[in-house]
Protein backbone atom coordinates (compact mmCIF):
# COMPACT_ATOMS: atom_id res chain seq x y z
CA UNK A 1 0.00 0.00 0.00
CA UNK A 2 1.44 3.45 -0.97
CA UNK A 3 1.58 6.12 1.68
CA UNK A 4 0.33 9.18 1.65
CA UNK A 5 0.42 12.65 3.53
CA UNK A 6 -1.56 13.24 6.75
CA UNK A 7 -5.18 13.91 7.00
CA UNK A 8 -6.23 17.02 8.53
CA UNK A 9 -6.88 17.94 10.95
CA UNK A 10 -4.77 15.69 12.50
CA UNK A 11 -5.54 12.60 14.33
CA UNK A 12 -3.60 9.89 15.71
CA UNK A 13 -3.64 6.77 13.59
CA UNK A 14 -3.76 2.98 14.27
CA UNK A 15 -1.12 2.20 11.52
CA UNK A 16 1.14 5.33 11.89
CA UNK A 17 1.73 8.42 13.91
CA UNK A 18 -1.24 9.88 12.49
CA UNK A 19 -4.06 8.93 10.48
CA UNK A 20 -3.47 9.10 6.29
CA UNK A 21 -4.78 9.17 3.30
CA UNK A 22 -6.01 6.07 1.95
CA UNK A 23 -5.49 7.21 -2.30
CA UNK A 24 -4.32 9.50 -3.90
CA UNK A 25 -7.57 11.36 -4.76
CA UNK A 26 -8.54 11.99 -1.33
CA UNK A 27 -4.57 13.84 -1.06
CA UNK A 28 -5.22 15.48 -4.22
CA UNK A 29 -8.56 17.00 -3.19
CA UNK A 30 -6.83 18.22 -0.11
CA UNK A 31 -4.33 20.02 -1.83
CA UNK A 32 -6.87 21.98 -4.65
CA UNK A 33 -9.20 22.92 -1.67
CA UNK A 34 -6.21 24.48 0.30
CA UNK A 35 -5.03 25.92 -2.49
CA UNK A 36 -8.06 27.44 -3.92
CA UNK A 37 -8.97 28.84 -0.44
CA UNK A 38 -5.34 29.87 0.63
CA UNK A 39 -5.09 33.58 -0.19
CA UNK A 40 -1.74 35.44 -1.22
CA UNK A 41 0.55 36.28 1.48
CA UNK A 42 -1.21 33.72 4.24
CA UNK A 43 1.67 31.52 3.73
CA UNK A 44 4.63 33.07 5.12
CA UNK A 45 6.58 30.56 3.56
CA UNK A 46 5.65 31.64 0.20
CA UNK A 47 3.25 34.45 0.19
CA UNK A 48 2.77 34.25 -3.96
CA UNK A 49 0.76 30.96 -2.91
CA UNK A 50 -3.39 30.14 -2.80
CA UNK A 51 -6.43 31.47 -4.91
CA UNK A 52 -7.45 33.41 -2.68
CA UNK A 53 -11.59 33.08 -2.93
CA UNK A 54 -12.47 34.93 -0.63
CA UNK A 55 -11.66 38.24 -1.74
CA UNK A 56 -14.39 37.63 -4.92
CA UNK A 57 -16.91 37.44 -2.72
CA UNK A 58 -18.17 40.63 -3.22
CA UNK A 59 -17.15 41.34 -6.67
CA UNK A 60 -20.46 40.98 -9.12
CA UNK A 61 -20.96 37.66 -10.21
CA UNK A 62 -20.21 38.06 -13.81
CA UNK A 63 -18.56 36.18 -16.27
CA UNK A 64 -15.21 38.74 -16.38
CA UNK A 65 -14.61 37.69 -13.17
CA UNK A 66 -15.56 34.22 -12.96
CA UNK A 67 -12.97 34.07 -15.66
CA UNK A 68 -10.40 35.65 -13.87
CA UNK A 69 -11.10 32.77 -10.89
CA UNK A 70 -10.33 30.06 -13.38
CA UNK A 71 -7.11 32.00 -14.58
CA UNK A 72 -6.04 32.35 -11.03
CA UNK A 73 -7.31 28.69 -10.77
CA UNK A 74 -5.32 27.28 -14.02
CA UNK A 75 -2.07 29.40 -12.98
CA UNK A 76 -1.59 28.40 -9.28
CA UNK A 77 -2.03 24.66 -9.64
CA UNK A 78 0.58 24.70 -12.70
CA UNK A 79 2.55 26.06 -10.77
CA UNK A 80 2.38 24.93 -7.42
CA UNK A 81 0.42 21.40 -8.28
CA UNK A 82 2.92 20.37 -11.20
CA UNK A 83 1.80 16.71 -10.70
CA UNK A 84 -1.71 17.52 -11.70
CA UNK A 85 -2.36 17.76 -15.66
CA UNK A 86 -5.68 20.30 -15.84
CA UNK A 87 -8.42 18.87 -18.56
CA UNK A 88 -10.69 21.77 -17.81
CA UNK A 89 -11.48 24.54 -14.90
CA UNK A 90 -15.14 25.58 -14.73
CA UNK A 91 -16.42 28.98 -12.47
CA UNK A 92 -20.24 28.48 -12.98
CA UNK A 93 -22.69 30.68 -11.22
CA UNK A 94 -26.32 30.15 -10.11
CA UNK A 95 -28.97 29.66 -12.69
CA UNK A 96 -31.01 32.01 -10.62
CA UNK A 97 -29.94 35.20 -11.16
CA UNK A 98 -26.76 37.11 -11.71
CA UNK A 99 -26.75 38.90 -8.14
CA UNK A 100 -26.76 35.35 -6.08
CA UNK A 101 -23.70 34.61 -4.50
CA UNK A 102 -23.49 31.37 -5.48
CA UNK A 103 -20.47 29.66 -7.22
CA UNK A 104 -19.75 26.13 -8.36
CA UNK A 105 -16.10 25.65 -8.97
CA UNK A 106 -15.20 22.35 -10.89
CA UNK A 107 -12.03 20.79 -11.91
CA UNK A 108 -11.47 17.96 -14.46
CA UNK A 109 -7.97 16.58 -14.18
CA UNK A 110 -6.10 13.95 -14.14
CA UNK A 111 -2.87 12.83 -12.16
CA UNK A 112 0.26 12.42 -14.48
CA UNK A 113 0.77 8.93 -15.80
CA UNK A 114 -2.55 7.37 -14.49
CA UNK A 115 -5.05 9.11 -17.87
CA UNK A 116 -7.83 8.90 -15.93
CA UNK A 117 -9.90 12.04 -15.31
CA UNK A 118 -10.89 12.96 -11.89
CA UNK A 119 -13.32 15.81 -10.61
CA UNK A 120 -12.84 18.05 -7.97
CA UNK A 121 -15.66 20.35 -7.02
CA UNK A 122 -16.18 23.36 -4.68
CA UNK A 123 -19.04 25.42 -4.03
CA UNK A 124 -20.45 28.43 -1.92
CA UNK A 125 -23.97 29.01 -1.39
CA UNK A 126 -26.06 31.81 -0.65
CA UNK A 127 -24.68 32.40 2.88
CA UNK A 128 -20.86 32.85 1.58
CA UNK A 129 -20.29 29.39 3.50
CA UNK A 130 -18.00 26.78 1.43
CA UNK A 131 -18.77 23.90 1.05
CA UNK A 132 -16.98 20.69 -0.14
CA UNK A 133 -18.25 18.00 -2.46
Amino acid sequence: MPLYGPRWPLKIGNHDTYELYEDIKSQVSFYLRNLILTSPGENISDPNYGVGLRRYLFEQNIASNRNAISSEISEKISTYLPFITLSEVQVNASSDDIDSNFLNIRIIYSIDQSGVNETFELSTNETNQIGFY
